[in-house]
């Protein structure tokens, strides 16, 4: 038998001729079709052999034939310089390697099937069309699969490869890396994309939903929810289709239910096993009064295996996890928690991310979270009740009634923010515009289209197709998120305090993509107002405004901004002209911002502050400072 000192020494060099010859193959290869050989033959056959200078007794050795192989001409046929042979110019392959010499190894692959003989320890071409292939097998860390080509450095403007399978050869061009490649979103942003997205869902947090579905099933096995779902389908005369759509409509209902029960269900357990860690390090700082501190933690985690009924190896993967849950609601609060994504149990596991940077990141998000959740989710602080928590809320009312400060500060109501210019100031939110009557009566001057009569016959003047609010007959997709569809309960963005002296702003919670709708300017249909900020519309039979100065929507709060991210679009839903604000390319985190356009600021005596490099209020604004400091 082999020593294991010999056995090592083989590997070693074996592991060396793969490096040399991984190294030379390619110019070696080159360098032999480019020097007259026939490739219309109808077969090459390429040699593999080693050879020594003597023996190990000092007796002339002879040189020994490792493997042989038949290459099909169909393949060998290609132009060396084609893009899809995977074989650059001689410059690229050359690079980087020196010029192999005439007696060099040279270990080469089979375009077919074959079979190594270990007597002989020469290769033969396997005839029998149902023999397994070869398997894989690695050489110093390089995969050498025996029905690919050689591989070659290939052309950075072009980048391909050649699979052949079966003596057939395929070409694979492979995806060129884009010259500006998107940078990808980190492990938190990922994170607190995933809370974002789970308060503005639809997904609704109450622990009531938890207990009716503990009765959905009666004693005579019907299921109560589903057969008492109140769900009438309109319109519809065919007995066979109302029962399947009924039907349909009522699971609709009761998935919804299950769904958000399942949610509940989730946020419970996340809130239990973060407490039971606060509740562990309590009991072992208890017990590290009377033992030393390792022995009371080990005591601890003993005494919850009982209790658990798990292995200690168990309980610590578990407790890895639920300490992540513990710190992400030691900094950002339990809304943090409750509504984290799907990517939680992922996050807590690997915990890559958990840092003070993390945490610091955490903190200053807390109370926007709080403020989203307790004014989207009135009930979902009744979750922790099941740890004898707080179940009161901190916020009331609408989400924007309330503006998010400063770092780490607590939201503070909106209408002390404009005490300073009205003290009688208030805000109405509407979901939809009203038209002020004492100027225009029972007429919307917004309305385009007065010939309609039905739904049915309205086409969207922008992409031609039909519009509704009932799904089956609406087949136009602009701004899905506001018309037409379902639509959004809640724009992702808050009131926030801008920095800058400009009052108060609107910060985006998620990205709006570009083209993305981020609301509809939305307050009283009026006209003849001066001196006031308002948004003029126009149609072919009267010009309005509308106002936003006492009631409107989030838009009342979007900042102007001589390079902005948005800007506001006419258009027309069911036969009225609409002004929608859409983004241009929105990140999270990001003030919104539209330009007023020149109309606004001709003879106003305001200073633009939108700090952009490109203002083009600069030097109107130097001349309106000096005159103010000059009286």
């Amino acid at each position: 038998m082999s020593s294991p000192g010999y056995n090592q020494s083989f590997e070693s060099v074996a592991r060396d001729l793969a490096s040399r010859i991984g190294a030379q193959l390619p110019g070696i290869i080159l360098q032999l079709l480019q020097s007259g050989v026939n490739l219309t033959s109808d077969s090459l056959q390429l040699e593999c052999s080693l050879s020594s200078l003597q023996d190990g007794v000092g007796r002339p050795a002879t040189r020994l034939k490792v493997a042989s192989v038949d290459l099909d001409s169909s393949v060998a046929s290609h132009s060396p310089h084609s893009q899809h042979t995977g074989l650059p110019d001689s410059g690229l392959l050359n690079r980087g390697s020196s010029a192999p010499s005439r007696d060099a190894v040279v270990p080469v692959r089979r375009a077919g099937p074959w079979q190594l003989t270990q007597d002989s320890r020469t290769a033969t071409p396997s005839h029998d069309g149902d023999a397994r292939p070869t398997k894989r097998r690695r050489v110093n860390g390089d995969s050498v699969e025996h029905h690919a080509p050689l591989p070659v450095e290939s052309r950075s403007d072009s980048i391909s490869s050649q699979v052949v399978s079966d003596g057939r050869a395929v070409s694979h061009k492979k995806k060129r890396p884009p010259d500006n490649p998107s940078m990808q979103p980190s492990t938190v942003d990922k994170f607190i994309g995933g809370v974002w997205d789970s308060i503005y869902s639809g997904i609704k947090l109450d622990p009531v939903d938890v207990v009716e579905q503990w009765q959905a099933i009666e004693s005579n096995g019907q299921p109560r929810l589903l057969m008492e779902t109140d769900y009438e389908l309109a319109n519809i005369s065919e007995e066979k289709r109302g029962i399947i759509e009924g039907m349909f409509g009522r699971m609709n209902v009761l998935t919804r239910r299950i769904s958000q029960t399942s949610r509940a269900c989730r946020s419970l357990e996340v809130i239990v096993q973060a407490y039971w860690v606060h509740c562990f390090d309590g009991h072992v700082e208890q017990l590290a009064a009377s033992m030393p501190r390792d022995k009371a933690k080990k005591t601890a985690i003993s005494q919850a295996c009982i209790d658990f009924n798990w292995s200690e190896k168990e309980l610590r993967n578990k407790m890895g996890i639920w300490r992540g849950y513990h710190d992400i609601r030691q900094h950002g609060g339990w809304a943090a928690l409750v509504f984290a994504g799907m990517g939680l149990y992922r996050f807590c596991k690997y915990r890559v991310s958990f840092n003070e940077e993390t945490f610091g990141t955490l903190r200053a998000l807390r109370h926007r979270w709080e403020l989203a959740a307790d004014t989207l989710h009135p009930r979902w602080r009744q979750l922790l009740g099941i740890i004898g928590g707080p179940t009161e809320r901190k916020y009331t009312g609408h989400s924007h009634d309330w503006v998010v400060g400063s770092t780490f500060d607590e939201a503070i109501p909106l209408a002390p923010t404009y005490y300073q210019w009205d003290p009688e100031f208030s805000y109405t939110h509407l979901e939809e515009s009203i038209v002020d009557e004492d100027v225009w009566g029972d007429f919307d001057p917004r309305d385009v289209d007065f010939h309609s009569g039905t739904e049915e016959k309205f086409k969207c003047a922008t992409c031609g197709e039909q519009q509704s609010h009932d799904p089956k007959l609406n087949t136009c997709t602009c701004f899905p998120n506001l018309y037409g569809g379902t639509k959004a309960r809640m724009m992702p963005v808050q009131v926030f305090r801008t920095p800058n002296g400009k009052n108060n702003g609107l910060i985006a919670c998620a990205p709006f993509e570009e083209g993305a709708a981020i609301g509809e300017f939305i307050g009283q249909i009026t006209a003849g107002l001066s001196g006031t900020d308002v948004m003029i519309g126009q149609t072919e039979r009267a010009t309005y405004q509308i106002s936003q100065r006492r009631q409107g929507n989030h838009l009342r709060f979007v900042n102007h901004s001589c390079q902005p991210n948005s800007q506001y679009e006419r258009f027309c839903w069911l036969g009225k002209q609409r002004i929608v604000l859409v983004s241009k390319g929105v990140e999270a985190g990001q003030e919104i911002t539209v330009d007023y356009s020149d109309t606004y600021w001709r003879n106003l005596d305001k200073v633009c502050l939108c700090g952009q490099p490109g203002c083009r209020y600069k030097d109107r604004d130097r001349r309106l400072l000096a005159a103010s400091e000059s009286t």
